[in-house]
């Protein structure tokens, strides 16, 4: 009996001091890991603090809750706070201030600061450097887009040999295909070789499944990792980060093994460069990094461990959003064909400007011209965009704006939850000039703007943004010029339903589609026969 009790006496004081630690905790969050945010700012729902109620509307209905936001104060200019991830808050600014905000120094609103904070490199990579300093990103705009035609015609080669591979040959039968996992390996094969195909070495891990694979799988943790650490509490997130980083460090610790070859080749190579200024040298993305950080990051670019987690950035840049962005926009040409004939008018844009010369088919001048698949690519972004809030800063406290409910406002697109996959060509179209060249730039889909923010907008603008138009419509051009895609039969003709994720919107789970070469083999106008 005597031991019973000191038992119930034990668990008693394990329960009260577990209480008093929790206790202690919650009073050093509020203390010293809480912002503070002005009196009269108001908040979502009219309450000096958000109920549990309102936090788990941002986790459970984003999309209700930031369209309250966008008609009850972004859309008659005023700033508001909001619940975001995990117990954090969010200020929401109004389209009005975004012109403020792009003129503000980065001293005080920060695009780097905001970065970390939403990936939360030091669980992941191991440091935050890869976040507050993203050098190799900013290289695809001040070096790689100055040679992006030659990168893109080797990426157009891969894409073609992708694409057979995964949408099949078969000219006699219809293929069902797992649309996401497929446009996942296109892409990374296709990104891989912009990466790092432009050697011997490299272009053997565009052919590389399990390379490829374990590029997908990092991406998948990275993201895994920003949710579980921005999601915690600051005082909990050297724990919970650390959990959430520990998929993502073994991963990329395999991914070194197939990095390592290509790595110590393009060394030589820099070596055989430095002393002969004339050889050919690969022109790929990890050649421009390694060659820079020689010069300015040369601790990083001796060192392998980061330059395989530059890779993984850089990976998780041409990957990830590109191929949810993929996904997106194949299953609305198929959902408006019926309604629209988009298909067919596709197919008569790549024929007309890209011609059937594959070996010249793709420039900087013809991408631009292609005004409809522009259009169709635009439209995807703008009502299904992976993130539904753009040009996130830290100013202290995380800022941002509402994107998907502005990119939807009634007052500025007609039907606008309709997919219209001609809206911006027909605008453009009708501005031509005497040359041809259709006009209205500002609604070509890489222009920013408050109602394009899927690229971010201003100077931190993302510079990827060409590149991924250039493979967009090279993936629209080869996919309809050799293949009759559909849904299947059980669809009805109808794509189904994104769903959101808190504030983020997916393609539907485990979507479907059905591929059939055998009707296109004799189209003379085919620019890949």
């Amino acid at each position: 009996m005597a031991g019973f009790i000191a038992e119930l006496a034990f668990r008693d004081h394990l329960l009260i001091g577990a209480i008093a630690l929790l206790a202690v905790g919650w009073v050093v969050q509020q203390l010293f890991f809480t912002v503070r945010y002005p009196s009269n700012l108001p908040r979502i729902g009219g309450k000096p603090h958000f109920s549990l109620k309102t936090r788990w509307r941002y986790h459970t209905d984003a999309r209700a809750l930031y369209k309250e936001v966008y008609e009850n104060y972004s859309k008659r200019g005023k700033t508001v706070l909001a619940p975001g991830l995990g117990f954090h808050d969010d200020v929401i600014l109004p389209p009005s201030a975004l012109r403020w905000l792009q003129r503000q120094p980065e001293r005080l609103v920060s695009a780097s600061a905001q970065q970390t904070e939403t990936i939360q490199p030091f669980y992941g990579l191991g440091h935050d450097k890869f976040a507050d300093d993203p050098w190799g990103g900013l290289l695809v705009k001040t070096d790689l887009n100055a040679v992006l035609e030659n990168v893109c015609a080797a990426m157009n080669d891969e894409l073609g040999v992708a694409i057979d591979s995964h949408f099949g040959i078969d000219t006699k039968t219809w293929k069902e295909i797992d649309l996401m996992p497929a446009i996942r390996m296109i892409v990374a094969q296709a990104a891989t070789r912009f990466t790092l195909g432009g050697s011997p070495i490299g272009r053997e891990l565009c052919h590389n499944k399990e390379y490829l694979q374990r590029s997908l799988d990092i991406a998948d943790a990275l993201v895994i990792n920003a949710g579980l650490g921005g999601a915690s509490p600051r005082l909990l997130r050297p724990v919970l980060g650390r959990l959430g980083g520990i998929a993502a460090k073994r991963q990329i610790k395999d991914l070194e093994k197939y990095f390592e070859p290509v790595y110590r080749e393009r060394m030589r190579i820099l070596e055989e460069e430095a002393s002969n200024p004339g050889i050919e040298t690969p022109e790929d993305h990890i050649q421009i990094m390694l060659r820079y950080g020689l010069k300015e990051r040369r601790e990083e670019a001796l060192s392998l461990h980061d330059m395989t987690k530059r890779l993984c950035i850089a990976n998780f840049g041409s990957m990830h959003q590109t191929s949810i962005q993929v996904v997106n926009m194949l299953l609305n040409i198929i959902d408006s064909d019926a309604e629209f004939d988009t298909i067919s008018i596709l197919r008569d844009e790549v024929a007309r400007i890209i011609g059937s010369d594959k070996a010249t088919n793709w420039n900087k001048s013809k991408v631009a011209a292609m005004t409809r698949a522009d259009s169709v690519a635009r439209e995807t972004l703008r009502l299904h965009s992976f993130s539904t809030r753009g040009v996130a800063r830290k100013i202290g406290a995380t800022v941002s704006f509402v994107a998907y409910w502005a990119q939807t406002d009634a007052d500025a697109f007609d039907n606008p939850f309709k997919y219209d996959p001609f809206r911006f060509s027909r605008a453009r179209e009708a501005e031509m000039d005497e040359q041809g060249k259709p006009g209205l730039s500002s609604l070509s889909f890489v222009s920013t703007g408050s109602q394009n923010l899927a690229f971010s907008h201003g100077k931190h603008a993302c510079p990827g943004r060409f590149l991924v138009d250039f493979e967009l419509k090279m993936i629209i051009a080869y996919v309809l010029m050799n293949y009759d895609v559909e849904f299947p039969p059980e669809y009805n003709g109808k794509r189904p339903q994104n769903h959101w994720l808190t504030d983020a919107c997916l393609p539907p789970d485990g979507v479907r589609i059905r591929t059939d070469e055998e009707s296109l083999l004799d189209l003379s106008t085919n620019v890949y026969s």
